[in-house]
Parts: C-alpha cells; sequence; structure tokens
C-alpha cells in the first residue's frame, strides 16, 4: 500500500496549516485593534504611545527575522519602524519641548554611532 504524508496520522493537510495562521493572523489584528480602541478611549496620547510600540516592535520584529527577509519584507520594515520612531518623537515632543529635544538629539547621536565605522561598535 503506497501512502502519501498526509495520509499519515498526525500530519495536518497544507489547507488546515494555512487556515490556522489565517485565523491567528485575524485574531491578531482584531486584538490590535482593540487595544488601540481602549487606549485612544483612555487618552488619545496613550492611543497614540501604543501605536508607536506597535509599528516599531513589527519593524524591528521583521528586519531581525533570520534568514534574512527579501526586498519587500525588508522595505515594509524599515517603514513601520521609521513610521513608529517619527510617532514616538512626536508624541514625546507633544508632551514635553525639552524631552523631545533630548529624544531627538540621542536619535542623533544613535545614527551618528551606527554610520561610523566598526571600530566603535
Amino acid at each position: 500500500m503506497n501512502t502519501t504524508p498526509k495520509d499519515e496520522p498526525g500530519r495536518h493537510r497544507a489547507g488546515a496549516r494555512l487556515a490556522r495562521e489565517l485565523a491567528g493572523l485575524l485574531l491578531v489584528a482584531i486584538g490590535t485593534i482593540g487595544l488601540v480602541t481602549a487606549a485612544f478611549a483612555v487618552h488619545r496620547l496613550v492611543g497614540t504611545g501604543l501605536v508607536a510600540a506597535v509599528l516599531t516592535g513589527f519593524g524591528s520584529w521583521t528586519l531581525y527575522q533570520r534568514p534574512r527577509p527579501g526586498r519587500l519584507a525588508r522595505d515594509v520594515g524599515v517603514a513601520a519602524t521609521v513610521a513608529g520612531t517619527a510617532l514616538a518623537l512626536a508624541l514625546i515632543w507633544t508632551l514635553s519641548s525639552i524631552g523631545g529635544l533630548a529624544a531627538v538629539s540621542a536619535l542623533g547621536v544613535a545614527a551618528g554611532l551606527w554610520l561610523t565605522s566598526g571600530e566603535v561598535r
């Protein structure tokens, strides 16, 4: 008797795995929207901070995947990280102009160190 891998016990079909992944992503999206909505209900700055954290976290997670992400994934990761960082800086600046200036200056120092040679790292 010739069995195929999908007939073996304990193995899931590709369609079932895809449906499970889709359901998981849908639950993550709905949960994130619920958290952001609740945060905005508390205060708009709390909601903005949560959005900045989610964007920066998603972008960083995308960029640090192994093996290296493809071009589209890298571009999406960079865009999300830049948008989250810019939103966080705007939020800090809204709360305190001195804090915003300090955050922008620290970001400039970090970017400068990143651009220097590998000897500094």
